[in-house]
C-alpha cells in the first residue's frame, strides 16, 4: 500500500491550527483485513473490461484493486457528527465531513486507524485549472499558416492541431477511437447536453455517464465551461466546423475540480473519480488539473515535494497507470513564475502519467507552459501539444473559439493517443508513451520545456507496425520460403532483398503489394528458388513501404542456412565441371522417382558408369569415382524406366 504524504496528515501536529478552521477530514486505515471482497473473485468490485485491461497487460490484481472494508467504513460513519463523503481503496482511505473535535479523537482511538489529517474547510475559491479560454469569439475555419493537404475528415478550424502531429493520416487509415474509452476528469462540462459539436457523441451513446465529487450528484451540465472546452478538443464533430482528435471515442465525464476553493480535497475528489474510471475499464485518463499552491499555504507542495510520489493526486495518477490505464494529464502553466513556482505541479510530476506542454501550431513555446524536470529531476513535460491559442467550441452556440494553456494541449494530444492504441490495441499503455516520444521530433535531445517534442503519429505507426511484425524462412526442395505477418493498407507494398556469401550488397528479388482493404494485419509469403552450387547462408530482408505515409522502413531481417546443392534449372547438376578424380551427380525433383537409372558415355558412346537407385522425393545425390578415365567429354543421362529425364556433358580434364 502507497503511504499518504506526511504534510496532508498532520498538519495539526505541525502548524498549531485548530480544528475549527477546518471541517473536512483523510481518515487512512492501517489496512484491509476482513474485507468480503478477495484477489479470486474480482468481478465483485472491478467490471469485465477493467479486468480484461488487466489481462491483456499482465497485470495482476493485488490488494490495492480490493475496496475498503465496509466494517472500517461503517464503524466511522456511526460515530455522531461525522459525514463520509468518499472513499479511496488505493489509498486505503476515507475523506469525512465534521465539526466536532470529539469526533475526530474518536477516529483516531479506533485500531484499524493509521492517522488522519484535515484537508479543506468547506468553503474558498478557485485555482486548479491548467488552462483558461482566451475569447470565445470566432476564428477562421480555413487552414492556416501555409498548412495544407487532404484529410480524412473536413475539420474545420481544428486542422492545424491535429495535422502538426500527423493525426489525420491516423483518421484516414480509419481510425478515429472507435472502442476506445476515455475518462475526463476536469471542474464541470458546461452545456455539454445542447451544445451541438457533441451531438453524436450523446446521440450514438458513447457518453456513457458522468458524476461530480465536489457536489455528490450526477449532474455537471450546468457546471463549469473549462471541461467542456477541454472536452471540445476530443469529442467535437461537426465537420467544416470543429472535429476533435477523438471523435468517435466513448467518454466518462467526471468533475473532480471545485472552481470554489482550492485544497488537497480535489485530490482526493481525483483519486476517486480515477479509481472509479478504472473498475469502469476505462482505457485513458485525460485530466487538465493542477496542483502545487493552495487557498491555505500550509498546503503548498514545494518544488521538492512535485517528485511524484508525495501528493496524493501523483500517487493515484500513477496507481491508475500500474492498472493499465494510460493517464494524460495538462503540464501546468506556469512557465512564467519566478524561482520554484515555474516548475509543473501535481499530477504533471507523476513518474508513469504523460504529461504534455503547450506549444503554437509553429511550433514555438507557450511562455507559460510549465518547465520541467520534476522535484526529483525526471524528465517532463514528456512532449508537447497545441496548447497555444488552440481551436475549441464556444460552449453556447458550437463554433470556433480559442483558448491557451496546458489544458488544450493535453486533450488535444489525447485523442490522438486514443487512436494509435485503437489500431495497436496489442500494446500496452506504458509501451504506448514510449513510442509515442520515441516518434517526436526531439526524441534525441529532450529538454525541459519540448520534453521529446512534437510527436508524430505518421512515425509512431510505422515504428509500432516494425516492432510487431512477424517473419520466418523456410527451406525444401532448393526453395526458400519467406513468410512474414504485418500490418498495412492499400497503399503498402513489401520489397524483398537478398544478400548471398560473397556478395557485397543486398539485391531486390521480388515485390509484393498489399492485399488490405483497411489498415490491418495481413499475412505473405515469397518463394525464392536458389542456386547455388554449394552450401551457405542466405540473408534476406523485408522492406515495408507505406505509401499513404510517405514511410518506407525494415520489418525483418532474416537468414536461411543452404545445406543442399541447387542448380539452375532446378533438376540435375555434375560437379564439379570440369571433374578429375569424382564427380557428384544431383537430381532435384519434388517427386519420388523408383528404379531411377543413371548412365554416363565417352563421346565414342561407350558406357563408362551405369547404376539403378530408387529416388526419394526431392534430393538424391550420387558420387561417381573417376580416377581411371581419359581426359574428355562424357554425357550423363538420368532415366525414368524407359524415358529419358535429363543429360548433361561434362569434361573430364
Amino acid at each position: 500500500m502507497k503511504r499518504i504524504p506526511t504534510l496532508v496528515l498532520l498538519l495539526i501536529a505541525t502548524t498549531g491550527l485548530t480544528q475549527a478552521q477546518f471541517s473536512r477530514y483523510i481518515v487512512q486505515f492501517t489496512d484491509k483485513k476482513g474485507t468480503p471482497y478477495t484477489l479470486s473473485n474480482p468481478s465483485a468490485y472491478l467490471s469485465a473490461k477493467s479486468i480484461a485491461r488487466r489481462t491483456s497487460q499482465q497485470l495482476a490484481i493485488d490488494s490495492t484493486d480490493l475496496p475498503v472494508n465496509p466494517a472500517y467504513i461503517e464503524s466511522i460513519r456511526n460515530i455522531p457528527n461525522v459525514t463520509v463523503i468518499s472513499t479511496s481503496k488505493w489509498l486505503n482511505q476515507v475523506l469525512i465531513r465534521t465539526s466536532d473535535p470529539n469526533a475526530v479523537t474518536t477516529i483516531n482511538a479506533l485500531p484499524f486507524v493509521k492517522r488522519s489529517g484535515t484537508i479543506a474547510p468547506r468553503i474558498g475559491r478557485s485555482n486548479g485549472l491548467s488552462g483558461e479560454q482566451a475569447g470565445e469569439g470566432p476564428v477562421s475555419a480555413n487552414n492556416v499558416n501555409g498548412l495544407t493537404g487532404t484529410t480524412a475528415f473536413d475539420y474545420g478550424s481544428m486542422y492545424n492541431q491535429i495535422h502538426i502531429h500527423n493525426g489525420d493520416y491516423l483518421h484516414k487509415l480509419g481510425f478515429t477511437g472507435r472502442g476506445m474509452t476515455i475518462a475526463v476528469l476536469d471542474a464541470g462540462f458546461l452545456n455539454y447536453l445542447t451544445n451541438p459539436v457533441f451531438d453524436s457523441v450523446r446521440l450514438q451513446g458513447r457518453l456513457l455517464g458522468t458524476w461530480d465529487y465536489v457536489n455528490n450528484e450526477a449532474s455537471v451540465n450546468e457546471d463549469n465551461v473549462h471541461g467542456a472546452s477541454v472536452f471540445s478538443l476530443l469529442a467535437s464533430n461537426r465537420p467544416g466546423v470543429l472535429v476533435g482528435s477523438a471523435p468517435h471515442a466513448s467518454y466518462w465525464l467526471l468533475k473532480t475540480e471545485d472552481t470554489n476553493s482550492e485544497y488537497p480535497v480535489e485530490e482526493q475528489h481525483w483519486a476517486v473519480g480515477a479509481e472509479f474510471a478504472d473498475s469502469a475499464g476505462v482505457d485513458m485518463i485525460s485530466s487538465s488539473l493542477g496542483y502545487a499552491d493552495f487557498d491555505n499555504s500550509i498546503f503548498n507542495y514545494s518544488y521538492p515535494q512535485r517528485n511524484g510520489k508525495t501528493a496524493m493526486i501523483s500517487i493515484a495518477a500513477n496507481m491508475a497507470a500500474k492498472k493499465g490505464i494510460l493517464v494524460i494529464v495538462a503540464g501546468g502553466n506556469s512557465g512564467n513564475s519566478s524561482g520554484d513556482g515555474k516548475f509543473i505541479g501535481c499530477p504533471a510530476d507523476a513518474d508513469s502519467a504523460f504529461t504534455i506542454g503547450s506549444i503554437d501550431i509553429n511550433r514555438n513555446i507557450a511562455s507559460t507552459s510549465s518547465w520541467g524536470p520534476n522535484g526529483a529531476g525526471l524528465l517532463k513535460p514528456n512532449v508537447v501539444s497545441v496548447g497555444l491559442n488552440a481551436v475549441i467550441a464556444n460552449s453556447s452556440t458550437g463554433n470556433p473559439a480559442t483558448g491557451s494553456g496546458t489544458s488544450f494541449a493535453c486533450p488535444n494530444l489525447a485523442g490522438l493517443v486514443a487512436c494509435l492504441w485503437e489500431a495497436f490495441p496489442e500494446v500496452t499503455n506504458m509501451q504506448l508513451i514510449d513510442v509515442i516520444q520515441q516518434s517526436a521530433d526531439q526524441y534525441n535531445t529532450p529538454d525541459f520545456r519540448f520534453g521529446h517534442g512534437v510527436p508524430d503519429f505518421k512515425k509512431a505507426v510505422a515504428l509500432l507496425t516494425k516492432k510487431y511484425a512477424t517473419a520466418g524462412t523456410s527451406f525444401n526442395n532448393c526453395i526458400v520460403s519467406i513468410s512474414w505477418k504485418s500490418k498495412d493498407d492499400t497503399s503498402t507494398t513489401y520489397t524483398v532483398q537478398k544478400k548471398m556469401p560473397g556478395e557485397s550488397g543486398f539485391a531486390t528479388i521480388g515485390q509484393i503489394n498489399s492485399s488490405s482493404v483497411s489498415f490491418q494485419a495481413n499475412s505473405y509469403m515469397f518463394n525464392d528458388t536458389m542456386r547455388v552450387a554449394g552450401n551457405g547462408t542466405a540473408q534476406y530482408r523485408i522492406i515495408q513501404t507505406n505509401r499513404s505515409a510517405d514511410t518506407t522502413f525494415e520489418i525483418a531481417s532474416l537468414q536461411q542456412a543452404i545445406n543442399t546443392v541447387c542448380f539452375p534449372d532446378n533438376t540435375m547438376m555434375a560437379l564439379p565441371s570440369p571433374f578429375d578424380q569424382q564427380l557428384s551427380i544431383v537430381v532435384n525433383l519434388p517427386e519420388a522417382i523408383g528404379n531411377m537409372g543413371i548412365k554416363i558415355t565417352d563421346m565414342m558412346g561407350r558406357v563408362v558408369y551405369a547404376k539403378k537407385a530408387d529416388k526419394p522425393a526431392g534430393y538424391y545425390s550420387t558420387t561417381v569415382y573417376t580416377g581411371s578415365w581419359n581426359a574428355g567429354i562424357y554425357e550423363i543421362t538420368v532415366y525414368n524406366g524407359n524415358k529419358r529425364l535429363y543429360d548433361r556433358k561434362v569434361l573430364r580434364k
